[in-house]
C-alpha cells in the first residue's frame, strides 16, 4: 500500500481539493487534508487495478515497476481493496468534518468511483478495446473526470449554503477533468515512458481509443486548450481572485503538463 500510494506523483487531485477548500474557506487544515488523502488514496487503488495483466497489463507506474510487478497479482489485488476501503475510512474518521458532511461525502466519492463512475468507465474502456463502446468522451468523462469533480466538490458537500458552488464546482470539475485525460491521451504519443512515469504503448499495444486516435493531436490540444480556457473564466467570475489563484493555476497546468 505504502509503495504505490508514497510514489512520486503529481497528487494534482489533492491539490485540487485544497484550491477549491480556498475558493470559500469553509474548512480548516485538517478537513481538507482527510479529503485529500482520501481522494489520493483511491486513486492509487484504481491505477494499481489499471495495471494489472487483466485490465491495461502495465509494468510501470509514477516512475517505478507497478505493484503487480513489484510483489505479485495478488498482492496488488490485496494492497488496491485495501486502499479503497482506507480512503472511506479516512473520511469517517476525520475530526475536521461533521457528520452531514461526513455522509455525503463518503457517499458522492461511492458514487464517482463504482459502477456508475470510474468503474463503469474502467469496463466501457475494456469493451472499446473490441470496438464494442465507441464514444471517448463518456468513456474520459467516467473513468477519469468522476474522481476530480468529487475533489473539487466535496470540500462543500453537505452544506446547502454552498450547494451554488457545489453545482458550478461540478460541472467545470467534468470539463477540467476531461482536458485533463485528453492531455493524457496526447503526452502518450508526444512523450517518453521515463518523462511521463508509466509506459506510453500500452494504449497502442491494447488497441485503445483515445482521444488522439479519435481526433488527432491538432485537435485535442485544441479541446484540452478550450476546456480549461473556459473552467477558468467561469472561476474568475464566480471567486475572488485572491482566492481562486491556485485552482486557476491548477487547471493551466493540467493542460500545460509534460507528465
Amino acid at each position: 500500500m505504502r509503495y504505490s500510494a508514497l510514489a512520486d506523483s503529481k497528487c494534482i487531485r489533492a491539490g485540487l481539493v485544497f484550491a477549491s477548500g480556498k475558493l470559500e474557506g469553509h474548512l480548516d487544515e485538517v478537513g481538507l487534508t482527510d479529503i485529500a488523502t482520501s481522494i489520493e488514496l483511491m486513486h492509487t487503488y484504481s491505477l494499481i487495478h489499471d495495471d494489472l495483466p487483466a485490465m491495461d497489463d502495465d509494468g510501470m507506474r509514477r516512475g517505478q515497476p507497478s505493484n503487480h510487478v513489484k510483489f505479485n497479482e495478488a498482492t496488488a489485488i490485496l494492497a488496491g481493496d485495501a486502499l479503497q476501503a482506507l480512503a472511506f475510512e479516512t473520511i469517517a474518521s476525520s475530526k475536521g468534518i461533521i457528520d452531514a458532511h461526513k455522509v455525503e461525502a463518503v457517499r458522492m466519492l461511492a458514487v464517482a468511483c463504482g459502477h456508475q463512475g470510474m468503474v463503469l468507465g474502467q469496463q466501457y474502456d475494456l469493451d472499446a478495446e473490441k470496438n464494442e463502446l465507441l464514444d471517448i468522451e463518456l468513456i474520459h468523462s467516467l473513468k477519469t473526470a468522476k474522481l476530480i469533480q468529487v475533489a473539487l466538490t466535496m470540500p462543500y458537500l453537505g452544506n446547502e449554503m454552498y450547494k451554488k458552488t457545489q453545482v458550478l464546482l461540478n460541472d467545470l470539475g467534468g470539463k477540467i477533468g476531461l482536458a485533463f485525460q485528453i492531455m493524457d491521451d496526447v503526452l502518450e504519443v508526444s512523450s517518453d515512458s521515463v518523462t511521463l512515469g508509466k509506459s506510453n504503448l500500452s494504449d497502442i499495444t491494447n488497441k485503445k481509443m483515445t482521444y488522439v486516435s479519435v481526433y488527432g493531436v491538432e485537435e485535442s490540444i485544441q479541446k484540452a486548450e478550450t476546456l480549461s480556457n473556459f473552467c477558468i473564466e467561469q472561476i474568475q467570475e464566480n471567486f475572488e481572485i485572491d482566492k481562486a489563484r491556485e485552482l486557476i493555476e491548477l487547471m493551466h497546468l493540467m493542460v500545460s503538463r509534460s507528465n
